[in-house]
């Protein structure tokens, strides 16, 4: 139900910097840091059936974000025809959800059968929440019959927020040609991988070829039969593990990794006309340029699958 009462969201907030610049601008460094309350969020609101409707919108949100941008840049070499700048970025924001208007948790979306994020006070925005291993008290995964078990309810597993990111850009002139680059990472984070999930379920990634001759034997514990623990010894046929382990219904951390990466995002070529050239036209300055961006990945702890890309980016909004 629409509410004719809703009010916009907004934002209050401050934030301080200090830029600093020595050796006649060779040497720059620049820091921000901020706070930002987003207050009336508008989120759906469930209401009595008896009303007509299952939920009504409502302003119920509150959220705060904090957190620091440094920028540090040198000119490592200058002269006439040459020159050579290096500039490092570096931010950190820590993200946590106050109040929800009495929402225990709010879906933002849904991943496959099992993976979800949430919304959910005290935590960061973007939980992943679904089926945990099963764990003994020392952390080892129990298995029956020699597959893994996994809980019969939700818990966070995750958050997509990542802990940092950070950028390099090289750039080079020589007389009229400019070169650049720009390496760029974002450190920490979490992703559930349906990608992964349904190839080793269906056998069609690399991973699934361990095991198909001879049988997998799980990494973990069994019970004994007297209330401890034995290292798990049954042998299973590849198949019948990587269906269980990696069920999308229900086996949702066989599927979440490290959604670190650091990529290759931009590679620029340029030519700038000799202002000679250009002399008596109404033309100030001329330049050509090749730019090519996202041409590699150069490291990251998902696997088959760019860190940046997903099946669903649903917010919920």
């Amino acid at each position: 139900q629409w509410n004719p009462a809703i009010k916009p969201e907004y934002k209050v907030g401050w934030d301080a910097g200090i830029d600093l610049t020595a050796f006649r601008n060779r040497l720059r460094l620049g820091v921000t840091y901020y706070e930002q309350t987003s207050k009336d969020l508008i989120l759906p609101v469930s209401v009595s059936a008896a009303s007509g409707f299952n939920f009504s919108w409502q302003n119920a949100g509150e959220m705060v974000n904090k957190g620091i941008e440094i920028e540090l840049g040198a000119t490592i070499v200058k002269s006439d025809n040459f020159s050579f700048d290096v500039d490092v970025n570096f931010a950190k924001n820590k993200n946590e959800v106050i109040t929800l208007g009495g929402i225990d948790t709010y879906l933002l979306g849904q991943a496959g059968f099992s993976a979800q994020t949430h919304a959910t006070p005290g935590q960061a925005y973007g939980a992943i929440t679904g089926f945990a291993y099963q764990r003994n008290d020392d952390g080892e995964i129990i298995f029956n019959n020699g597959l893994p078990q996994y809980e019969k309810t939700r818990s966070v597993l995750g958050n997509v927020t990542p802990d940092w990111t950070g950028g390099l850009n090289l750039s080079f002139k020589y007389k009229n040609f400019d070169l650049g680059t720009l390496i760029d990472a974002k450190v920490g984070g979490d992703v559930y991988s349906m990608t992964y999930a349904w190839g080793r379920y269906a056998g069609t990634l690399s991973e699934t070829l361990y095991g198909r001759e001879t049988g997998v034997v799980g990494d973990g514990v069994m019970s004994d039969g007297s209330g401890g623990w034995v290292t798990n010894n049954v042998t299973v046929s590849a198949e019948d593990f990587n269906h269980g382990a990696f069920n999308p219904s229900n086996a949702t951390e066989s599927a979440i990794f490290d959604g670190t990466f650091v990529k290759l995002r931009q590679l620029s070529l340029g030519y700038s006309l000799p202002k000679k050239l250009l002399e008596g036209t109404f033309i100030q300055d001329f330049k050509f340029s090749i730019v090519s961006r996202n041409l590699a990945i150069l490291y990251k702890n998902v696997p088959h699958i760019d860190p940046e890309t997903g099946y669903s980016n649903q917010n919920g909004q």
